[in-house]
């Protein structure tokens, strides 16, 4: 299922103007070293371990990037403040009796790449059948609470081409703006004379196409609270990344 997953998300970004790897995405938006960190939840911290240790697992394997675990070294961030793995049930046999659970996975993720902040909240889900009149075990819920965080990771990583591309098209059009300006100053400079000055109207619309044209490379302003770290020391070590 999870394959039909990807495959469906790789048809879709092809149909919307091309494709290339996925690392080379990540690369685009991403400043390396990357700082992976998952804000524990008490409540579920082995949930929160497997998480983090999975979402390096992807942005080593799949986004080729490289990580480091001390906060001062980090260029880019890739930080979850907050995780919720629940069970709902879903289906029920004519006598009432729970026989489908969804187990939910709410991932809420924090980014820091290249050109500022994002976010992107992510729910995946994985289904557990079981017999009338039984309840899910432990085991069974931790499994498929596994799946599903692997199901979130996949539309991460889908998250992080679409940002890439979005972020390319925005250039190109600041790149457009650009050279429509230095194209309007030659003309202007071209047509006048030692003797004359450029109309003032002239230079305040010139002004202002500039102006329109540097918005993108100012840092993008998110009310996001990012959560590096729990402290100011490096982190320790959790997990072999390959």
């Amino acid at each position: 299922m999870r394959y039909l997953v990807a495959v469906f998300f790789t048809l879709l970004i092809v149909a919307c103007g091309g494709y290339k790897p996925a690392p080379q995405y990540a690369n685009d938006i991403f400043a390396e070293p990357v700082l992976v960190k998952v804000k524990m939840d008490p409540e579920d911290p082995d949930a929160g371990v497997f998480l983090q240790d999975e979402i390096a697992k992807m942005a080593v394997n799949r986004l080729n990037l490289t990580l480091t675990k001390n906060v001062n070294l980090a260029k880019s961030y890739i930080v979850v403040n907050s995780y919720t793995i629940n069970t709902t049930p879903l289906n029920y046999d004519e006598n009432g009796n729970i026989i489908r659970y969804s187990v939910n996975a709410a991932i809420e993720f924090a980014i820091k790449d290249k050109f500022g902040f994002w976010s992107k909240n992510i729910v995946a889900s994985e289904y557990v059948d079981v017999k009338p009149e039984a309840t899910t075990s432990a085991l069974d819920k931790e499994k498929a609470g596994k799946v599903a965080i692997q199901k979130a990771l996949d539309t991460f990583v889908v998250a992080v081409m679409q940002r890439s591309r979005k972020v390319g098209k925005d250039k190109a059009e600041v790149e457009d703006k650009k050279a429509k300006y230095e194209e309007s100053v030659q003309e202007t400079t071209t047509t006048v004379t030692n003797a004359q000055t450029i109309p003032e109207e002239t230079t305040t619309q010139s002004t202002n196409v500039f102006a329109q044209s540097s918005q993108y490379e100012q840092t993008e302003s998110f009310d996001i609270n990012i959560v590096p770290t729990d402290s100011d020391t490096p982190l320790q070590d959790a997990t072999v990344y390959k």
